[in-house]
């Protein structure tokens, strides 16, 4: 069956498409499963400029044909993100649409290339929608040293991420608490799905000190220092389609923010599919990855 390409998000890794890589792999598809770059096993540049998206985009075309995806002999790949992978997805299917036979995007919706992110904007809408700033937690990620404070305190980030479901609105999303959070270095407990295998293989994944420093590289390329988006919206222009099927999933403790962004898909979409998996937390694919892979499975 057809190749299938996964993009994770932050802060992840390919290991983070465990269950589906096993599963689409009986299955009879190709996997090609990336660490993105400053992750995991691959490159870690300690400069910004290599963040861009349009660069990063083009690394992700020449990994398809180094996998021997014959993209200029017209072959596709079913491309499927997550989180940031969700938001490269925009400008990689901007400069390269002829490279998908569809797009799913788990968790964070489609973000059109060429759009800066208005964080000031952003806080005023999610406190009135949601009642809490659902954005603030990137001013931390973006300020220059906030991948070294990550790193002295990796078990309280971990929980952090990984914790109930709740302490987004407290915790997690308003400016100041996740750093507040690391300073205090404060714990919470796990989620059922973490499971001492996934923890002790993500441990080892993130253990070197510096192992945050990529990874936060990417919101001081795309939300603080807006490292090619004027670049992209003048290449691409500002009314991007996206000519295969799409697909956004989400879990179905959703917030009120979904409806804009299944609109907003809707219409840059020829064809458009919405689809629920239960379970109230970000990172779907692990926390019920039997009703991911149905969806996903359904779709392509």
């Amino acid at each position: 069956k057809r190749t299938i390409l996964f993009l994770h998000g932050f802060p992840s890794s390919s290991y983070d498409w465990h269950n589906q890589i096993s599963f689409f792999s009986r299955k009879g598809h190709g996997i090609i499963v990336p660490d993105l770059l400053g992750y995991g096993g691959t490159s870690s540049p300690t400069s910004l400029e290599h963040y861009s998206f349009k660069k990063m985009a083009g690394d992700i075309v020449a990994l398809l044909k180094h996998c021997d995806v014959k993209l200029d002999e017209g072959e596709k790949v079913h491309v499927i993100g997550h989180d940031f992978g969700s938001v490269l997805m925009g400008p990689l299917l901007g400069y390269y649409p002829h490279i998908a036979l569809t797009a799913s995007f788990l968790a964070v919706p489609y973000v059109p290339p060429g759009h800066k992110q208005d964080l000031d904007a952003m806080k005023k809408i999610t406190e009135q929608v949601l009642g809490f700033e659902f954005f603030g937690y990137q001013r931390f990620l973006m300020a220059d040293e906030s991948w070294e404070l990550i790193g002295e305190h990796k078990e309280s980030f971990f929980t952090l991420l990984y914790g109930p479901h709740e302490i987004m609105a407290t915790d997690f999303s308003p400016t100041g608490k996740m750093e507040a959070w690391l300073r205090e270095d404060r714990k919470a407990p796990l989620q059922g799905w973490v499971t001492a295998e996934y923890k002790e293989i993500r441990d080892r994944i993130f253990a070197k000190h510096d192992a945050y420093r990529g990874p936060t590289h990417w919101y001081r390329s795309r939300f603080r220092d807006f490292l090619g988006i004027d670049e992209e919206l003048t290449e691409l222009g500002s009314e991007v389609r996206i000519s295969c099927p799409v697909l956004f999933l989400h879990c179905e403790a959703t917030n009120a923010l979904t409806e804009q962004a299944k609109q907003r898909m809707g219409n840059v979409a020829d064809v458009f599919e919405y689809k629920e998996v239960s379970g109230g937390g970000h990172f779907v694919q692990l926390e019920v990855p039997e009703e991911v892979n149905r969806a996903l499975d359904e779709f392509l």
